[in-house]
This record gives structure tokens, sequence and C-alpha cells, in this order.
């Protein structure tokens, strides 16, 4: 199956499934499952607002809400004719997610599953991690962090973040100041209001609770 073959993007009322176009049927049913099933407790509850990119028969669209409810215990809210006015902004949407080459790559050999960077990352970079993210300093708008495990940025975090990028829904993504672009945990993606600059006050810490990502203020308990 294809990476991002499904994605999550959370919004005030709640997620949006974007389903890729050329997807058949039973693929998204699969892949569905694959996404959900392991971390079936990370989403139930969770408000499904409607489905996002692909064109679906009315037939293909109820039985996916059924399953949604029935199966994994969340709460589906959409409606067929808007699924159907908004494919052509899903697709917009999904072609304007363009990433960078990288420049910073975590090392080879047994070493432990770890980047850690001391100063400014700053935009057009592309920071990877297969385990976790420590920078030690200011993540600029235009840079990307990607970490299979989770991500702290000992400064301001302005740029993009996706922990969890192996579909561990576990993980967080915190910072002493986190203003970011776009946050994502597996491929569950948040993003501040359209025209508007989220100011953070005191350290916070990004995480899943019932399918969207929350934001509270960072205690120190994980």
């Amino acid at each position: 199956m294809k990476d991002n073959a499904i994605v999550f993007k959370g919004t005030k009322e709640g997620l949006y499934i974007v389903l890729k176009e050329e997807m058949n049927f039973s693929d998204i049913i699969q892949q569905l499952e694959v996404k959900i099933k392991p971390s079936k407790s990370f989403f139930e509850g969770a408000k499904i607002v409607n489905f996002k990119g692909k064109s679906l028969s009315l037939k293909e669209y109820n039985d996916l809400a059924d399953i949604l409810q029935n199966q994994y215990g969340m709460q589906f809210l959409g409606d067929y004719e808007a699924l159907c006015s908004n494919i052509a902004a899903g697709k917009e949407e999904e072609k304007n997610q363009a990433k960078p080459e990288p420049v910073i790559k975590q090392g080879q050999g047994d070493e432990e599953k770890a980047v850690f960077i001391r100063g400014t990352i700053r935009s057009g970079q592309l920071i990877r991690s297969e385990g976790n993210i420590v920078v030690l300093g200011d993540v600029n708008p235009g840079a990307y962090l990607e970490a299979a495990g989770s991500i702290t940025v000992m400064g301001k975090m302005r740029g993009t973040g996706h922990a969890g990028t192996q579909g561990d829904y576990s993980t967080y993504i915190a910072a002493f100041r986190l203003e970011p672009m776009q946050l994502r945990i597996g491929d569950i993606v948040t993003r501040p209001p359209d025209g508007k600059q989220y100011k953070s006050k005191v350290p916070e810490m990004a995480f899943v609770k019932k399918g969207m990502i929350i934001v509270e203020p960072y205690l120190g308990k994980r």
C-alpha cells in the first residue's frame, strides 16, 4: 500500500478523512483497518466531519460511515452532498503540500535512534529521524521535522512537525513555544485557522486523543 493513502485532517469541528482518488473501495476499507484498528483507543469517540479527495457512490459513502461508527466507535457527522461539492478543494489542498529535499539525516548503524540538533532550523531545511528529534533552538517557518518517534523543541516551534511517521499515535510534539505552521501525528493533521497565527505563552505538548490532535500545557507528564 502507498504511504498517505488515507490521511486524517483535524479541524475545530472534528476530523476529515482524505482519500486518494486512485484508491478502489476495497483498498479504502483495508487501509482504514490498517490505520485505525491497531490504535483504536486513540480514535474511539472521534467526530468525523466528512470524507475528502475521492468520488464515492452513495452506497460506498453509507457503507464507510457504517464501518466507522459500528466497528470503530466513531461519530460520523457528514452528508453525501457536502462530499461531492468539496472534492475539488480537497485535491487542491493535497497538491499544495510540497516539501524540500532533506539536508540532515539520521546516521546508520546501531546507534540510539535519535537526532539532537543545537541551533536554529531554517526555512527549507528538513530533519528526519527513525527515532526522536530534539532541537536545542528554534524551528523557523518553512522548516520541516519528521520523526518516527516524538519531537521536542527547546525553543520556538514555528515550522511543520510530523511525529509518529510510521503510524505511532502515542508520540507527541512539544515545544517551549508551540506556534507551528502545521502539526501531524501519524496520519492526523492540524494547522492554525486560515489568517490566524497562534501565539503560545507557555510550554505546550500536542498529542492524539479521540482521533484529534490536542494541545495542552506541558507539565512533564510524559
